[in-house]
């Protein structure tokens, strides 16, 4: 009686013969993160710290301890001691206290003390110029939460997390991550 030759499945083919061959690691080098473009990479990134790495607002404003904002309103306001202004690239010099607040620009580096930022458009200055003077009184028709119109530290990325795994084909949308999180170098 004639034998019949028997086949495998096309997966389990597939697998076996897979199972037999063997893929060169490909080489890996260090380079700039700007020579990186259309580059793929051989190994995970992580993020080396937080991003941002301190406490920054969204919108112009007052820095505030919100619980001093607690029930303002336009028929009830709450009135806070201006106390500075939080110059724009720069650390603040003073800290937030009770019934104090701070001058602050979109982006810029949040007091200590303060946890929430009011608009601008939900207050008023209540002296004598039209700017902002410190010991002006600053009155607040809008309460804020904590947190309001702050991103925190490491919002956008956690120290350590996966930001970009290997084997991803980078291109300027990547080289502008790795940038803004301090990497110079990559493989």
């Amino acid at each position: 009686m004639p034998e019949f030759l028997t086949l495998l499945p096309p997966d389990e083919a597939r697998d076996k013969m897979l199972s037999h061959l063997t893929q060169p690691k490909p080489d890996s080098e260090s380079i700039d993160v700007v020579s990186s473009l259309n580059r793929t990479l051989a190994e995970d990134i992580l993020a080396p710290h937080p991003l941002p790495d301190f406490q920054r607002t969204t919108v112009d404003g007052y820095a505030v301890r919100a619980a001093d904002t607690h029930g303002a309103s336009d028929s009830l306001p709450a009135y806070l001691t201006l106390i500075g202004e939080v110059p724009m690239g720069d650390s603040p010099s003073f800290e937030i206290g009770e019934g104090q607040c701070a001058l602050i620009h979109t982006g810029g580096m949040l007091p200590n003390g303060a946890d929430a930022v009011v608009m601008l458009e939900y207050t008023q200055i209540v002296g004598a110029g039209l700017r902002p003077a410190p010991t002006d009184e600053i009155e607040i028709s809008r309460a804020v939460a904590d947190g309001e119109n702050v991103i925190r530290i490491g919002e956008d990325v956690a120290q350590g997390q996966l930001v970009l795994p290997k084997g991803t084909l980078v291109r300027p949308a990547e080289i502008g991550g790795l940038m803004a999180l301090g990497l110079t170098s990559l493989r």
